[in-house]
């Protein structure tokens, strides 16, 4: 029988899902790495690659408003090399986003010691929002936004001057800003778990929710960025959790105290959408060989877990394989992949070749 699970989703509700898995992982320990290899001129590095997304982001939408990527007009062998290139690239992200959602709630919110108890805790989680597919995600995901916003707002019209201009200046595009493009591919690349996704409606050709999404995308994660070095300068490469660390410098805090908990709970939010949306495409590619979504889904949350599990008692090894060969494999699945997908939908139009694959058993 056919699966029910949707992946149907409107313009805003793509805006929106491309905000969060763009934004999400940018702003908490990539900061820190970039400072360690671009210094003062990180934000310069996150600029390049996040304007790189952004032809990405153009590719991924005017595919996902013609045809489903499970659908995608190829013959069948060219379409599940793809596959399992974005599956297995969405896996790699998951396992390695995974790690650093439960570090920053370890360090965060609780004695480092329970990270055991928030893996424990996220997993189950992370497998229920993937066993309800696409819908579900861009549905829960329009409400979050909500509070995020409220979130990000009150910190930026309560924000404390605390940092200098001198910290980033001079401003020079030297060979360590290609260097830190170069090594942390890996955190860029968002939207390749967006071409499982179809947008419908009679505004689906309208470009501007998404347009405005990816401004706020560049803004957001440029001007952390830049904050972020402003403040801390060259100590930057000991700070971590970002987005988090800035919370802090707020007027109302010396009124209130401490009020980063909600910058904290908004980023949590965000964060287990964005571990779906990347199981959520890792489901997909997997059940275009076989069916029984639920199952598939649900094995796929696992796994991540069991490896985020031993990669947390070892972060230095996650960190070398993720920023080693393998972080090329970005390149194809969240750069070269898009592009390929939307030639082949602008030759052959909406024909698919092998509809029966797009289709999986319903999940019981």
């Amino acid at each position: 029988m056919r699966d029910r699970i949707s992946n149907n989703v409107y313009t805003g509700q793509f805006a929106i899902l491309a905000f969060i898995s763009s934004v999400c992982f940018k702003v908490v320990m990539l900061p820190q790495y970039l400072a360690a290899t671009a210094g003062r001129n990180a934000w310069l590095a996150m600029l390049t690659l996040v304007l790189a997304d952004g032809a990405a982001l153009v590719c991924v939408y005017a595919v996902t408003t013609r045809v489903d990527f499970r659908a995608l007009p190829a013959p069948v062998p060219l379409k599940r090399a793809m596959m399992i290139v974005v599956g297995a690239t969405c896996f790699t992200k998951l396992v390695l986003f995974t790690g650093e959602a439960t570090s920053y709630c370890s360090t965060t919110l609780f004695d480092e010691g329970l990270w055991r108890l928030v893996l424990a805790g996220l997993v189950p989680a992370l497998a229920y929002l993937t066993v309800k597919g696409g819908n579900v995600l861009a549905r829960t995901a329009q409400i979050v936004i909500w509070f995020v916003a409220a979130v990000v707002a009150l910190n930026v019209m309560f924000a404390e001057s605390a940092g200098s201009v001198f910290n980033i200046l001079p401003v020079r595009y030297g060979k360590e800003v290609l260097f830190s493009c170069d090594k942390y591919l890996a955190w860029f690349g968002d939207f390749s778990p967006l071409l499982f996704f179809s947008v419908s409606g009679k505004k689906r050709k309208n470009i501007v929710p998404v347009l405005i999404s990816y401004i706020f995308i560049l803004t957001f994660t440029v001007g952390v960025s830049l904050a972020f070095t402003s403040v801390y300068g060259g100590g930057g490469v000991l700070v971590s959790n970002a987005f988090n660390k800035l919370a802090i410098f707020n007027k109302l805090s010396t009124l209130l105290g401490t009020v980063d908990f909600t910058v904290v709970c908004a980023w949590l939010l965000i964060a287990i959408l964005k571990l779906a949306l990347l199981a959520n495409a890792v489901t997909e590619s997997v059940c275009s060989f076989a069916g029984g979504r639920r199952y598939v889904a649900i094995t796929v949350c696992v796994a991540a877990g069991i490896a985020a599990f031993f990669g947390i008692d070892n972060p230095q090894k996650v960190y070398d394989v993720m920023t080693g060969p393998l972080r090329y494999m970005t390149l194809a699945a969240d750069y070269a992949i898009p592009a390929i997908a939307l030639v082949l939908v602008a030759l052959y139009g909406k024909r698919a070749y092998a509809p029966s694959e797009v289709s999986h058993e319903e999940a019981r």
